[in-house]
């Protein structure tokens, strides 16, 4: 199996199943106060302090949760509890989990995105708080962060797709978001990193865990395999990207011999989005499939999806149901990439001679 799909998950990495390997099986709850379990609550502040350094954030502002969705939901639950969120800036390009979660709010004003793939902040109203993500998680493309960061009112940032892939330093944010499994981390841990470490009222309720910002108990297993993989993500972040450019470079000369375009400007190197005119990205998914390449169209919680794609529409483009994403990460190897550029040419002559 040639895997490209990074984007919707990475696989698991070696140096993170060894450090979570001693706490399998170990009743470790870092909430209880005997051996075990201060040795547990040790070992969670240490990846709680990596996974904050990922992002220039402070470690009592970490809030592990169950993944980028929910930690998104408990932002804005929480600011809509507070009565600060009457108001706030969304543009239809973020992630799908982000617009459901500003759903919450009384009123949402659109940010719009040019055609280069960048959100345009200027002219966007005054609102109690505006939500950016750090890189498109689609096209790849690395969003004006220096524009939110002059915005009034609070600053929350869906890094989801932007940590691991280039140097985020946010701690002039509000809220800033992460996943685990983008980062050859575990699924089902990711977290919610604030500013302090004051309680705000929390989506989940039933336990003064966290700083009483979030019920339930602690994984300890997870949440220590997070912090491996930020740790990872961070000081291997330079010889990754040197890595990636090079690989892309190769994907971008082999989607443009096979008429494809590269949409966007400015994408992290681990992410080529390409559209070929006429041909529906999931037609070339499936096709790629068959010759064991996995590659997907726009965001995997989209797939299967007959709508076409929201950030292909807001930056206004003619093929919004044509985007193959290819996403590199850490294990990628030049064998994959080869793979794909041999495969792609043969795969779009053949559906060309199909579909007419």
């Amino acid at each position: 199996m040639i895997y490209l799909d990074h984007n919707a998950t990475s696989p698991l990495l070696p140096e993170v199943r060894d450090a979570m390997e001693p706490w399998l099986g170990v009743p470790a709850n870092p909430s209880s106060v005997h051996a075990a379990g201060r040795a547990a609550a040790r070992a969670v502040e240490a990846a709680a302090a990596e996974v904050a350094a990922l992002v220039g954030g402070r470690a009592q502002g970490v809030v592990f949760t169950s993944g980028a969705t929910e930690a998104n939901h408990a932002w804005f639950h929480a600011m809509r509890a507070e009565g600060r969120a009457r108001t706030v800036a969304v543009g239809a390009f973020e992630h799908p989990c982000v617009l459901a979660a500003a759903r919450r709010c009384e009123a949402v004003i659109d940010v719009p995105m040019g055609p280069d793939g960048r959100a345009r902040l200027e002219g966007v109203p005054a609102t109690d708080g505006t939500s950016l993500m750090a890189v498109n998680h689609e096209t790849g493309v690395v969003q004006p962060l220096a524009a939110l960061r002059e915005r009034s009112g609070w600053r929350h940032v869906d890094a989801t797709a932007g940590a691991g892939r280039l140097a985020l330093d946010l701690g002039w944010a509000e809220a800033v978001v992460l996943s685990a499994h983008k980062l050859g981390g575990p699924m089902g841990v990711g977290a919610l990193v604030v500013q302090g470490a004051d309680p705000f009222p929390p989506l989940l309720e039933g336990g003064s865990q966290q700083r009483g910002r979030r019920a339930g108990t602690v994984p300890t297993p997870l949440v220590v395999g997070f912090g491996a993989a930020a740790h990872l993500a961070r000081v291997e972040l330079d010889a990754r990207r040197a890595t990636w450019a090079t690989q892309r470079e190769r994907l971008v000369r082999a989607v443009r011999g096979a008429g494809g375009e590269v949409v966007g400007e400015g994408a992290v190197p681990s992410v080529v989005d390409a559209v070929f005119a006429g041909l529906p990205a999931e037609t070339l998914v499936q096709a790629l499939d068959l010759r064991g390449i996995c590659a997907s169209a726009g965001a995997a919680c989209a797939s299967g999806s007959i709508e076409t794609s929201p950030v292909l529409l807001a930056m206004g483009h003619a093929h919004a149901d044509g985007g193959l994403r290819v996403s590199l990460g850490p294990c990628t190897t030049d064998a994959e990439v080869d793979a794909f550029c041999e495969a792609i040419g043969p795969v779009v002559e053949a559906l060309r001679s199909v579909l007419g």
